[in-house]
C-alpha cells in the first residue's frame, strides 16, 4: 500500500475512532465516564511498564458487558474508545480496543500492543483480549475482560487456538463501519 495512502488512512481512522461521537448529546455519565478516562491516563502516564497495564486493564474492566445486538442491534459492531465510554457497556473487542489506543496513548509501542482472537474454552465461544509482548516472541501479558488478572498466555488455559489479528483487519473493520455509518 502507498505510503501517502497508508497515511491518509491512518490519520482518518484515528481522527474517526476520538471524534465519533458528540459530546454535546451525551449524558452526565457519559461525560464523567470519559473524564475519568482523562483522569485515569494523566494518573498512569508517568508509572512503571506494569502499572499501566494493570491500570488501564482494572479501569476498563469495570464497565459492564453488553452485547452488539444490545448496543448497536448489529451482529458485530466495533466501537471507538468514546463510543465504549459513553455507552458504559460494550463486549469483548471494545475492552480490548479502548486498552489499545489508551496504552498507545501512554507511550506503550504498536508492535508490542496485539488484538488476540482466541475461543473461550467454557463455551467455545469467539474471545478478543489485548496481548502485551515486552519483546517479539516473548510470552505475552493477556488484558481481559474475561479473567480480570493480568497473565502471561501460557498461565491462561480458559484461552484456545490463540492468534494475533493484523492491524491490517483492524483499520480495514473501522474503515468499513465508518463508511457504512
Amino acid at each position: 500500500m502507498n505510503i501517502i495512502f497508508k497515511f491518509l488512512l491512518v490519520s482518518f481512522l484515528f481522527t474517526s475512532l476520538y471524534s465519533s461521537v458528540d459530546t454535546n448529546s451525551l449524558s452526565v455519565d457519559s461525560l464523567e465516564r470519559i473524564k475519568s478516562w482523562q483522569s485515569m491516563k494523566e494518573k498512569a502516564k508517568d508509572e512503571k511498564l506494569l502499572t499501566k497495564l494493570k491500570i488501564v486493564n482494572d479501569y476498563f474492566n469495570k464497565l459492564s458487558y453488553s452485547s452488539d445486538i444490545k448496543n448497536w442491534n448489529r451482529s458485530d459492531y466495533w466501537a471507538t474508545p468514546y463510543e465504549f465510554l459513553s455507552l458504559g457497556a460494550g463486549d469483548c473487542e471494545d475492552y480490548a480496543i479502548a486498552k489499545y489506543f489508551t496504552l498507545k496513548e501512554l507511550g506503550i509501542e504498536d508492535d508490542k500492543l496485539k488484538l488476540t482472537y482466541a475461543k473461550l474454552s467454557k463455551s467455545n465461544q469467539a474471545h478478543i483480549v489485548l496481548s502485551y509482548y515486552h519483546k517479539p516472541n516473548y510470552t505475552p501479558i493477556i488484558l481481559d475482560n474475561v479473567n480480570k488478572k493480568l497473565q502471561v498466555s501460557t498461565k491462561r488455559k480458559d484461552l484456545l487456538n490463540m492468534r494475533n489479528i493484523s492491524k491490517d483487519v483492524i483499520f480495514s473493520k473501522f474503515e468499513m463501519q465508518t463508511l457504512n455509518n
